[in-house]
């Protein structure tokens, strides 16, 4: 069966220090997952399109995913291994991460694998920091294997719409242009990848995509020292594209086609357990608006709804839940 929507980019095993230190192991994350997640509480089929290393739990994805998401654009690589990717969040809602490293580290350095102090945690980064580019990392194989347009199912391609997370630029830009080729609609959250965009792969993908969604960061890297109004209209201008940025607890501004206007939502009330993956879960929700030209305002509600189920939970299972229930109550 095709999906109505689908995400491609990376799916990995997550490690969360929450705020107050509690641990939480040996998550079902990545970008692809959670906007695959965020988009299926608004639609019947949402898939993803990864490559995953071969220790990937993939029967742990069965059994926590079950017939919610299509895991039918997993691609395993024998051989290939890569740590999980380590996230320390903030009482402010901040985050380290982009850090890999093996579990067992905690065994290394002493520490207990339920919940660490302010200093273990820092002591635990650190150790991370230093690991920066290691061969078993997760960013090592994502460099080694992004995702190709064949890697996705060729029947997916008939999707209505799919949501480009970030991955290495020339392969983003084949996908943009193999999505656009058979009419689907686009999205696009250029994620860490933001900075190896030059202006003219930049410009390439504005003009492959119906929207474009970086984070605040993200957004200010490639339009410094203006604000969100201005940055979003100096890369929209005289293109078809939308274009937004996610702005945490204070909402999401977008920018229409055409006019030129704006359309700003705030965020929903939520009790902030772990902001990982929230920002891919409001992509994956825009996009079932976008695919379903439910219109701007629409895209946003159910991008902001998913968001928000995102921070209050930890992982994609137990986002998946939530949606799933809310989406039974609506």
């Amino acid at each position: 069966m095709i999906p109505h929507v689908f995400a491609i980019g990376g799916a990995l095993v997550d490690n969360v220090v929450a705020a107050d230190g509690t641990l939480t192991l040996d998550l079902l994350g990545g970008n692809a997952l959670y906007a695959a997640a965020g988009a299926r509480g608004f639609v019947a089929r949402a898939g993803f399109a990864a490559r995953v290393p071969a220790y990937f739990p993939l029967s742990c994805s069965r059994a926590v995913l079950g017939i919610a998401l299509d895991r039918g654009g997993v691609r395993v690589e024998p051989g290939a291994s890569a740590a999980p990717e380590w996230f320390f969040n903030a009482a402010d809602g901040s985050r380290r991460d982009h850090l890999h490293g093996p579990s067992s580290l905690l065994r290394t350095h002493g520490l207990p694998s339920d919940r660490l102090s302010r200093g273990q945690a820092d002591a635990l980064a650190a150790a991370l920091e230093a690991r920066a580019g290691a061969a078993d990392g997760y960013a090592s194989f994502r460099a080694r294997h992004p995702v190709r347009p064949e890697d996705v199912p060729a029947a997916w391609w008939r999707a209505r719409g799919v949501h480009l997370c970030a991955n290495a630029v020339p392969q983003l830009i084949a996908c943009a242009r193999a999505a656009r080729a058979q009419g689907l609609c686009v999205t696009l959250d250029p994620g860490f990848r933001a900075a190896d965009l030059g202006t003219a792969e930049l410009d390439m993908v504005l003009d492959l995509v119906d929207a474009f969604l970086p984070s605040a960061k993200e957004l200010a890297a490639l339009r410094p020292g203006l604000t969100h109004e201005a940055a979003l209209a100096a890369l929209g201008r005289g293109r078809s594209c939308s274009g937004g940025v996610k702005r945490g607890a204070q909402g999401a501004l977008l920018r229409l086609p055409g006019d030129g206007a704006f359309r700003a939502i705030p965020a929903l009330p939520a009790v902030a357990r772990d902001p990982v993956g929230a920002g891919d879960a409001f992509c994956g929700a825009f996009l079932t608006g976008l695919a379903d030209a439910a219109g701007p305002d629409e895209a946003l509600r159910r991008a902001v709804a998913s968001g928000a189920c995102a921070v209050e939970s930890s992982g994609v299972g137990r986002l998946l839940a939530s949606l799933m229930e809310r989406r039974q109550d609506a």
